[in-house]
């Protein structure tokens, strides 16, 4: 027996795959699946959602796709890692565009233009949806906006939604991108769920998926939120190994013991001794660093008053004294920003597509885009963020990542 059947789920209530069955609609998510459908009625030209991994961006992207209506013909790019040329080409594809064989860009060009045309003709809007295109270089994001040109006297043939993580908004921020950044005239961003929210989707969710049990208490949801700060994705899988927890204890009351197994399992646990540990040692840094301070102003002042007691009054021009080296307070700022060695450790990405950074900086260069379950080697835990090895296509590369995007094996 599996613990789906020892609690009698229909199915598997905490996938992380984006099942539209289980969109939750909390305020957040809600508005912006109708900030998506105001503006396949509006007149505007492109649409930006951002929102960190696993805040519920592809989820709220299908449920859109879902509820579109006929007149609506839509092209889905999904894990846009792709050169201009590529990228148009894909657009031709998903849209059902014929590409004949040597074929130049112009011509393609003058093709989709007309292709479109006769789409709106018929009453059809087209619509290009690209998710993850915080992974897509400038030069393909510029493409999109020629793209967008195509248009009539009257109206655009064609309009844009394109998600990604918040290093998405950083890159249209860029100089590079100012005329595209223009076009934008609505942006939605997924954060977090509150507690209330989250205690409701997790309900939401047991429910869905047919649960016969007991449903946690207050106190439960709010050591789940300490755990995971609201994140979907972090919640998912904490309630899953809680589910698994309490099933190996064949218990159908889901307590605290449950959760801290299914914490300590996902290193949930550790990080949030970490937030915890890190306040008390600023705290501590900062009284010690107040303590040598005054220390040495106590010091010195009193081998001054000593001094000025002891010597007397000079006769003569006195001798000139070669003065002793002035002893420092120690600096202790610096430990703060020392990164944590650790062990090297196996991990596995959480991410559909995890940037792989050259410093721990989101404006870092990109040294590689790592798919969902890649193995890695952890070699610094340093706060939010990870210094990698990983092997890509037969060549080992080192680098940092966002850590919470991280599994730690066992």
């Amino acid at each position: 027996m599996s613990y789906t059947e020892f609690f009698e789920f229909k199915e598997h209530p905490f996938r992380i795959t984006p099942d539209v069955e289980y969109f939750f609609a909390s305020p957040n998510h809600m508005e912006a699946l109708q900030s998506l459908k105001y503006f396949v009625d509006s007149d505007e030209g492109f649409l930006v959602l951002t929102g960190e991994p696993g805040t519920g961006k592809t989820i709220t992207m299908r449920k859109f796709m879902n509820e579109l209506p006929d007149t609506v013909e839509y092209a889905y790019v999904m894990f846009p890692s792709l050169e201009p040329e590529e990228m148009f080409r894909a657009v031709l594809e998903d849209f059902g565009f014929p590409i004949g064989e040597n074929q130049t860009k112009n011509t393609l060009f003058s093709g989709f233009r007309d292709f479109l045309t006769e789409k709106k003709r018929q009453g059809k809007q087209p619509l290009l949806i690209i998710d993850e295109a915080q992974n897509l270089p400038e030069r393909t994001l510029e493409e999109l906006r020629i793209l967008s040109n195509l248009e009539t006297e009257k109206e655009k043939l064609i309009r844009f939604v394109i998600a990604g993580q918040p290093e998405l908004e950083t890159k249209l921020n860029s100089n590079q991108l100012r005329q595209l950044r223009q076009r934008i005239t609505l942006y939605i961003n997924l954060d977090y769920m509150s507690l209330e929210d989250m205690s409701k989707y997790v309900a939401f969710r047991l429910s869905k998926g047919g649960f016969h049990g007991q449903y946690p208490d207050r106190a439960f949801y709010k050591k789940l939120y300490a755990y995971t700060g609201g994140n979907p994705r972090l919640v998912n899988l904490a309630m899953e190994r809680t589910l698994m927890a309490a099933y190996v204890d064949q218990n159908k009351v889901l307590t605290a013991k449950h959760l801290s197994s299914a914490a300590a399992s996902l290193r949930l646990e550790k990080e949030k001794i970490n937030m915890k540990s890190k306040f008390f040692l600023y705290a501590g840094f900062a009284i010690l660093a107040a303590v040598f301070v005054a220390g040495a102003i106590f010091y010195y002042s009193s081998l001054y008053g000593k001094h000025q007691a002891e010597t007397p009054a000079p006769t003569a021009p006195p001798v000139q004294e070669k003065k002793a080296e002035p002893k420092t307070a120690p600096v202790v700022s610096n430990i703060l920003e020392e990164p944590k060695t650790v062990a090297p450790k196996k991990g596995i990405t959480k991410a559909n597509v995890l940037n792989m950074r050259e410093q721990p900086d989101i404006t870092s260069a990109v040294l590689a885009k790592l798919p969902l379950d890649t193995h890695i080697l952890i070699l610094l835990d340093r706060d939010r963020w990870m210094n990698i090895r990983v092997t890509v296509d037969g060549k080992e590369l080192t680098g940092w990542v966002y850590g919470r995007n991280v599994e730690v094996e066992n």
